[in-house]
């Protein structure tokens, strides 16, 4: 592990933080890289009508919106998160910290949400945890579990994090109070796919999820999943909002009017 390039990781997602701009993939990215783990991601939920978390993911795509809504049920039954809600601990644990492996693949959040990405061991690290917000980070790894150094050097970066949300969230308040208009909200394209815009420019040219798959070379059900994926990450219902938002955010003309 590069203890100094996770650090500059770290400053490098608090100042885009700072600024009010995208952090998730510098953040993931970053993670993934220099601590060496299978997949980063960060997950956000907000008291949304939808109820479903924002996640962004390093090393895989992002899992479909039934598999986010199943991790909704079941928030609970995760050692960390059972700690969690009950201590309002932040600071980074190995799911390990609770309970061995060979338990921890008995549990249902295991056998029904983990298992299927051959994961064994786990880092979790909460940034925010408010009435309003839930926003934590998570290291996977298939091999060895995590050491005690990497878990010290990801506590260091999860209390500059937290911090910088903090400060942009006491700011966002501040502008608000005095009748300032907020900050543009970052642009989510950045954490969309290759393959995800690929999927998108042919259901705006009019295409099917059949037609799409075929010109992708996938599955339908392929297709299906990248779609409920960016339906996740857009916070948005179907294939035609879900089109409507991309064509946005991407400022095509077609979006107007």
């Amino acid at each position: 592990m590069d203890e100094a390039a996770l650090l500059r990781c770290g400053l490098r997602a608090s100042n885009a933080i700072v600024n009010d701009e995208p952090f998730e993939k510098i953040l993931t990215d970053g993670l993934r890289h220099t601590v060496g783990a299978d997949t980063a991601t960060i997950t956000m939920w907000r008291h949304t009508p939808a109820g479903l978390p924002s996640m962004t993911v390093s090393g895989q795509d992002v899992p479909p919106q039934g598999e986010l809504r199943a991790w909704t049920e079941r928030f609970g039954d995760h050692p960390y998160f059972a700690h969690l809600l009950t201590t309002r601990d932040p600071r980074p644990y190995r799911t390990s910290d609770f309970m061995p492996f060979d338990r921890f693949r008995n549990t249902t959040v295991y056998r029904d949400l983990l298992a299927q990405y051959g994961l064994r061991h786990q880092l979790a690290a909460t940034l925010t945890f408010t009435d309003q917000e839930l926003v934590f980070i998570g290291l996977l790894r298939s091999g060895q579990d995590f050491s005690d150094s990497e878990v010290h050097a990801v506590a260091h970066v999860r209390k500059m994090v937290s911090a910088a949300l903090a400060y942009r969230t006491e700011v966002r308040t501040i502008r608000a109070k005095i009748g300032l208009k907020p900050f543009a909200e970052p642009v989510r394209e950045l954490t969309l796919t290759a393959r995800e815009n690929q999927v998108l420019r042919l259901v705006a040219a009019g295409h099917t999820n059949d037609q799409a798959a075929m010109r992708l070379g996938v599955s339908t059900r392929t297709v299906r999943k990248h779609l409920e994926s960016v339906f996740a990450k857009a916070q948005v219902p179907s294939r035609a909002a879900a089109v409507a938002w991309w064509l946005r955010q991407s400022g095509d003309p077609r979006a107007q009017g």
